[in-house]
């Protein structure tokens, strides 16, 4: 029984090149066929850190403590201030997604054989369901990821004393500074490779890291990560002690990285305690490689694994320093990218083709699955869904009864909405969701019913407005003193008559 596992999975495969490479053709076309489906319906996705981009761009720099400046200084340059805001996004996601197409060119060029099987199996993964939400979104993560790309490329497969190499890692480390703070991670990554490779130029990019981070620090000292180190974030509803909070993010680590083949929605269902002893199992396999080759740390495998380990290690325990629990596809999202071209790298030299099939099979599948799950729900945050917003009457209709009042807006369809008034809160009318540490906790119905309350008693007072997509009128509120209702195409909006104000 063994020979035959050996024999289907091993290195006396007898399946012809040519029927690997078209199935792994006939995959990548799939997925990449979903992707630019998807894009075509929907755009690039954005989250509610979107708005906070667009005042930036706009020139409003109130939120630019917590978030990352860099993806809003580049949509500030030509070509792209030649742009609407919206089409702005557009452009720099299928920016994004060509650019890393092309590190994925480069990547496969460094092999001498079986390159075409990387393209296709790297290739799924960059257009994989955790990925896809990351490079096709309107967020400096986007930006980071192909920034990250590039300095990969350069690490693993660039000598270190070639020609300007080291000084376009500096600068270039110094720039993902300000595309995102995790950059900080190279610093303990490169004090490790020092000391495996004795290679002391890579001083000069640790440097020019913690120099770009003490910039960063004087021109934005109220930052995301100071805020997070004075503990000024939304915590936990219910605060867990050290060893609950390590055992939960270490499981929550396992199911996020099982994410690389499986739907990251099924791996959330793993249970905890296996998903722990998975986690633990996973770093001592890394740690393993990485004891066991430390003599062979210039091999690529070798890099790209030391990349996921010491990422792993850094952002895990500055969790849990700070006492949070944020581990999700888009956090760990450098360990995903490293793990995954190293897992073909790895089935590729080993010649593992029908493994390598399986699993970029795999990936294919639910990805496909999640884009056909994403076309069935109505509450999309589409960027195309909202510039047509932007551009409707119904929008011209609000922004008459708002008459430039900051008004609260409490709606049922908060991603049709939210970036056409940047400067209004905007708030979903029956949340069922609470999103706390990356996550989204469910409600009570009582809890829903008060949030509904709440927005009631802000029409009534004068300091919101209610607006509704989808036909659900309130009964008897438009039976209130003072009470308007506005009733337009499917649109319905409640608004206070401006004499009781």
């Amino acid at each position: 029984m063994f020979n035959s596992f050996r024999k289907i999975y091993g290195q006396n495969l007898s399946i012809s090149k040519f029927t690997v490479i078209t199935v792994l053709t006939l995959l990548f076309l799939a997925v990449l066929t979903g992707t630019i489906l998807d894009f075509w319906k929907y755009g690039p996705y954005f989250t509610p850190d979107t708005v906070g981009y667009f005042k930036m761009i706009h020139g409003n720099y109130e939120d630019l403590g917590v978030l990352s400046p860099f993806y809003s200084f580049v949509l500030s340059l030509p070509p792209f201030n030649f742009l609407s805001i919206f089409d702005r996004a557009t452009v720099s996601s299928i920016a994004v997604f060509l650019l890393a197409m092309l590190f994925n060119f480069k990547f496969c060029q460094q092999l001498k054989n079986q390159n075409i099987s990387l393209f296709y199996a790297l290739g799924c993964s960059l257009l994989s369901w955790w990925s896809f939400r990351i490079l096709g979104r309107a967020h400096a993560d986007s930006h980071f990821y192909v920034l990250l790309l590039l300095w990969l490329y350069l690490f693993v497969w660039k000598k270190a004393d070639e020609k300007w190499n080291i000084i376009l890692m500096s600068f270039l480390s110094a720039v993902m500074i300000w595309s995102k703070l995790n950059t900080l991670f190279l610093v303990p990554l490169l004090v490790v490779w020092i000391l495996l490779s004795k290679e002391k130029q890579w001083l000069i990019v640790i440097g020019s890291i913690l120099c770009s981070w003490a910039v960063y620090q004087v021109v934005l000292p109220e930052n995301i990560l100071e805020i997070h180190l004075s503990n000024q974030v939304v915590l936990e509803m219910t605060p867990t002690n050290p060893f609950k909070h390590f055992y939960e993010n270490l499981a929550t680590w396992a199911q996020v990285s099982l994410g690389l083949i499986f739907s990251d929605f099924i791996t959330q269902y793993i249970p905890l305690p296996l998903a722990f002893v998975l986690g633990c199992l996973g770093f001592v396999l890394l740690s393993k490689h990485i004891v066991k080759f430390r003599l062979k740390y210039n091999d690529p495998i070798y890099k790209l694994v030391l990349v996921s380990l010491v990422y792993s290690i850094f952002f895990l325990g500055f969790q849990q320093w700070i006492g949070y629990k944020e581990i999700n596809f888009r956090t760990l999202f450098p360990h995903l990218l490293v793990l995954s071209l190293a897992l073909w790298l790895v089935l590729i030299q080993k010649r593992k083709i029908v493994a390598l099939v399986t699993l970029v099979f795999l990936i294919t599948g639910h990805t496909l699955i999640g884009h056909y799950l994403t076309w069935q729900r109505n509450d999309v945050y589409s960027l195309f869904a909202a510039k047509s917003f932007h551009n409707s009457d119904k929008k011209q209709t609000i922004d008459n009864l708002l008459n430039g009042k900051q008004q609260q807006i409490y709606t049922d369809a908060p991603e049709k909405i939210m970036l056409s008034f940047l400067y209004n809160e905007v708030n979903q009318i029956d949340p069922r969701t609470r999103f706390i540490e990356g996550k989204n906790y469910l409600l009570s119905e009582e809890e829903s019913l008060l949030a509904r309350k709440r927005s009631i008693e802000a029409l009534l007072n004068g300091s919101g407005i209610i607006v509704l997509f989808h036909l659900m009128e309130i009964d008897g509120l438009d039976s209130r003193p003072y009470v308007r209702v506005h009733k337009e195409n499917g649109l319905v909006i409640y608004y206070l008559d401006s004499l009781s104000q």
